[in-house]
């Protein structure tokens, strides 16, 4: 509804290019508020990024989008991480949880991803059909409902187009540390309509090879020691039994058994009496442990595939417009990793719930391969009954076995994800004006619209262990179809093909949106129209997840298991706002030459959560006259409300080995189980907010100053209940905090089992943040020797103050500000600084360098405090910044002007928005054949990310990565061209 609002008074604005009075007084739906305003500055703290913005930004994917963003910190998810997160990327403005910004397309909400994960992935959005975002930076519950707690990303597409747009660009990492890494992008963007009607197609795709851990000296090995962090190599490899934490720990060496690959059958009691085994501690050190940094993706190949379409028709004039859109994307993700350890034990009892081994399997004595003749332990048999999914992997009554058997196969397949998403959306509905009834009416508007968008997504896990058909191996005493636990990789394919397997999930969400809204001038005061807005809004969110039977059982080995779920959920809500112009230009008093006040509310039903209400309350001030007035005083406090997503409350349990310092036992395994689960008892969150803020143009005052815009903003963010699945690490080290989460094993050192992890709602979360921008648009033509072109230089940044978390309601307040993986959630970075410096250059219009704009933007990420736990001697070390320098060239080639051409309203220099017009072509100089006619209305892009090829800072805590995932990239010097031409 924001966009098709906007789309009209751009078409407006279209119509009187010729009237620039008129223009300013146009009136339009601002991200923050329903309600059209013509204030150049509003009582929000917006940023807004448009297509050039973009371009200039050096943005080539949705992750380079957020991590260029200042307000964005913490936790994110983006497409340089591997298995964690499924290649999505989701923004999380203010780093409380991504789940905590609201994304919305035109000014509509779109759902969350199939996957579970209750946040949007921004690759639903193709950056070449992007016409401009709004980022809302502080919350807006009381105007778009739940979500919108840290702030809005609102993504408005290309509805109005004239011509086409042909663009092809290619890039590479081969000329830095990262090697190589192709990426190409591809669209097609064609426009037609007349005075009442706009249709609008777009075609496109974007497909990336992938980078090898293996090629990046930061990754290659995740052995961390020599830059300062812990040997994070897996203990998981053929030939080794036991671990460092436990009383026996050997490796077995081929040169102690004749260069046998396979250790003699049965033929000495035990590991520690074995001649052909030797201690680990004296081996080389390379050779204790497992690098799977040699096989891991470090960025993972993608590719995406989109087709758009959109139409508004005019069928009475202005008081009756149809519209409608659909988008479909098509993404398609693999990850590659090593071979699968075998991690998991398969046989449980009813002393050993979780597993009989503590570290790696156990293997009966009779398996026709085990070396030994004396078990370590002999199995009662049973199963717990407070863990009934140990009923499945329980051993037979009297097996004896060996236990703490490591291994890996390298020969069987590689371990690997593949995801396949379908992405759709459908919009459609009616605007229209009320003038007809009256002059009265003539401002009011009013727009419905039902939007339906599905997200599904395929997992496929590829090289997965079947834990049934292991047991079934490892019980088989036939040494023709046994496996063979103690050999180094010596299975035969029979063997492997045995054990191992794909597995499959599916999951879909679905969202619908049914609404309706008017908005007008109630009445004519002295200061101006008091204006309002009112509407309503119903949503039918739908969760469905369809898991593997042996992952839904618990009977895969490799990557973590999960059940089925299915979810759903209604919601209404109506809104209103009412802005109160207390005085205006017609209007005023000395020192408030315009004051604004502006009130909203939300009522929402939720079909599981009963009811609420919230508010927000905004001011604008603008105490001197002047245009642009020299200077505005903002200021709001929002209530914001939180209900929980379905994923949240239902979300079935699922299993994945996580890293974790054990303060209080060394017989703890580096990693441990970590289960993650839902809860229906979670509870809504709460958010009290206020910001605070100017906005200084002070051109007014002083000619010299022309062009300059200052804006500092002050925000406060005090969020309760705050609802998450709390880090493993977090919960170790506030053991006394979460009694039952933490099962440890008294007859074994007391070593952590497991850690379980449901959805909480922990204490709280409290930031104070400073945004602030300088931007300086210097015409050179003020210096009076002639316009040589136009100079724009901006700094944009936020400074987090603090950043304070409370992990139990009336726990104290811990301050996480500077520090890495401090907060609730997985890594992530509070630093206190991120912005970034640009200096750009715009040909004059009727000079020799017209069409060129070329421009550097100079990326800073401060410094932080790394997790100490997991530094080589437990002590606090720095994180230094991350500076990262972009360069980038266009040059638009352009013929001569015919002195009789004339305007084209409302086509841009790229022909897809109001503002500087294009003149029309004269078909004798364009259209003959030759190269200036195919050079005409092309631009030449040559840009490149990481100038000086710098690699991201080493992070302690970044287990198996060594870096930041959400805030850097280790793709390095990265070169790109792009051609475009329009016609």
């Amino acid at each position: 509804m924001l966009l098709s609002i906007l789309a009209e008074a751009i078409v407006q604005a279209q119509d009187a290019v010729n009237a620039p009075a008129m223009a300013e007084t146009e009136r339009v739906i601002v991200t923050g508020s329903n309600i059209p305003t013509a204030a150049e500055v509003g009582p929000n703290p917006v940023d807004t990024y448009r297509r050039d913005d973009i371009t200039r930004l050096g943005v080539r994917t949705p992750t380079d989008l957020l991590q260029k963003f200042p307000s964005v910190s913490g936790a994110v998810s983006t497409e340089n991480d591997n298995e964690a997160t499924t290649g999505e990327v989701n923004i999380s403005l203010r780093g409380i949880d991504p789940k905590e910004t609201l994304v919305l397309q035109d000014g509509r909400r779109v759902a969350t991803t199939g996957t579970g994960n209750p946040a949007v992935d921004l690759k639903i959005f193709p950056l070449g059909l992007i016409d401009h975002i709004d980022v809302l930076k502080d919350g807006a519950s009381p105007v778009y409902g739940t979500d919108a707690v840290g702030g809005v990303l609102n993504v408005f597409l290309i509805h109005r187009f004239r011509g086409m747009e042909l663009y092809a660009s290619y890039g590479n990492a081969n000329l830095g540390f990262a090697n190589d890494m192709g990426e190409e992008t591809a669209y097609l963007l064609a426009g037609a309509g007349d005075d009442k009607t706009n249709v609008v197609v777009y075609a496109g795709f974007y497909n990336s090879a992938g980078i090898f851990a293996r090629d990046v000296d930061l990754m290659h090995d995740v052995d961390a020691t020599p830059y300062g962090g812990q040997d994070n190599r897996s203990g998981n490899f053929a030939g080794h039994i036991g671990s460092a934490s436990q009383p026996v720990d050997v490796i077995y060496r081929p040169s102690r058994n004749h260069g046998a690959k396979s250790p003699t059958p049965h033929a000495y009691p035990n590991a520690a009496s074995d001649p052909e085994y030797v201690p680990t501690s004296s081996v080389p050190r390379e050779q204790r442990s497992f690098n799977f940094g040699d096989y891991d993706s470090a960025v993972a190949p993608n590719d995406r595939e989109y087709f758009y379409g959109s139409f508004d028709r005019d069928i009475c004039g202005k008081s009756l417009t149809l519209f409608g859109d659909m988008k479909y994307m098509r993404s398609f993700w693999q990850w590659v990793g090593a071979p699968s350890p075998f991690n998991a034990d398969p046989f449980t009892d009813v002393n050993n719930p979780n597993g009989i081994s503590a570290t790696g399997i156990s293997v009966p004595l009779q398996n026709p391969f085990n070396p030994f003749t004396v078990a370590d332990y002999v199995s009662p048999g049973g199963a717990d009954p407070r863990f009934p999914q140990s009923r499945e992997s329980a051993a037979p009554a009297g097996t004896a076995f060996t236990t703490r058997v490591r291994y890996r196969d390298l020969e069987a397949p590689p371990r690997g994800e593949h995801i396949l998403g379908d992405n759709y959306i459908f919009t459609g509905g009616a605007r229209g004006n009320l003038a007809a009834f009256g002059d009265y009416f003539k401002t009011w508007e009013w727009e419905s619209a039902v939007r339906y968008n599905e997200d599904h997504r395929t997992d496929t896990f590829i090289g997965l262990i079947n834990a049934y058909a292991l047991r079934a191996a490892l019980l088989d005493t036939n040494p023709a179809t046994a496996f063979n636990p103690f050999s180094l990789s010596q299975n035969s394919k029979a063997a492997l093909n045995r054990i191992f397997i794909n597995t499959q999930m599916s999951g879909a969400t679905r969202l619908l949106t049914e609404d309706l809204k008017l908005t007008g001038d109630i009445v004519d005061l002295p200061g101006g129209p008091l204006s309002f807005a009112f509407g309503g809004e119903h949503l039918n969110n739908h969760l469905t997840f369809f898991s593997d039977p042996l992952s839904a059982a618990g009977q895969t080995i490799g990557e973590f298991n999960i059940g089925s779920l299915r979810g759903g959920r209604d919601s209404w809500s109506i809104y209103w706002e009412l802005r109160l112009p207390v005085t205006g230009p017609n209007w005023n008093l000395p020192g408030v030459r315009s004051l604004e006040l502006d009130y909203a509310e939300r009522f929402e039903s939720y079909s599981d959560f009963g009811e609420t209400e919230r508010p927000k309350f905004s001011l604008r001030w603008q105490p001197f006259g002047g245009s642009p007035a020299p200077l505005t005083i903002r200021a709001s406090y929002i209530e914001a409300f939180h209900a929980p997503s379905l994923v949240e409350l239902f979300g079935t349990p699922f299993t994945i080995p996580t890293v974790v310092f054990d303060p209080r036992s060394s017989f703890t395994d580096h990693y441990v189980p970590g289960v993650f689960t839902g809860n229906p008892s979670l509870q809504p969150e709460l958010a009290y907010e206020r910001t605070f803020g100017a906005v200084l143009t002070p051109e007014t005052w002083c000619s010299w100053l022309q062009g300059l815009t200052i804006t500092v903003d002050y925000g406060h963010i005090d969020l309760r209940g705050f609802a998450t699945q709390l880090q493993p690490q977090f919960i170790v080290d506030n053991e006394s905090l979460f009694p039952g989460l933490i099962t440890r094993d008294p007859g074994q050192g007391n070593r952590i089992v497991s850690i379980h992890s449901p959805y909480l709602n922990v204490g709280g979360f409290i930031e104070n943040y400073i945004d602030f921008s300088v931007v300086e648009t210097f015409q050179t033509s003020r210096l009076g020797h002639g316009d040589w072109g136009t100079f724009t230089a901006t700094l944009n940044g936020t400074y987090l103050i603090d950043v304070k978390i409370q992990a139990v309601p009336d726990a104290p307040f811990e301050n996480v500000v500077g520090k890495f993986g401090a907060g609730f959630q997985f890594g992530g970075n509070y630093t206190h600084n991120r912005d970034y410096l640009s200096l750009f250059y715009d040909g004059a219009a009727d000079g020799w360098l017209h069409g060129l704009d070329a421009g550097v933007t100079v990326h800073y990420i401060g410094q932080y405090w790394d997790d100490r736990f997991y530094t080589n001697n437990l002590r606090d070390r720095k994180v230094r910044e991350w500076t990262t320098l972009d360069l980038i060239i266009n040059y638009t080639f352009s013929a001569p002007v015919p002195a009789t051409s004339n305007s084209v309203a409302g086509l841009t220099k790229d022909r897809q928005s109001p503002g500087k017009e294009t003149p029309a072509q004269s078909t004798a100089d364009y259209n003959a054949c030759g190269w200036r006619s195919w050079l005409n209305n092309t631009t030449l892009t040559v840009g490149m990310n990481n100038v000086f090829d710098e690699q991201p800072p080493f992070v302690a805590a970044g287990i198996g990565d060594n870096y930041d995932k959400g805030s850097a990239n280790v793709k390095g010097r990265f070169w790109y061209l792009a051609l475009t031409k329009r016609f």
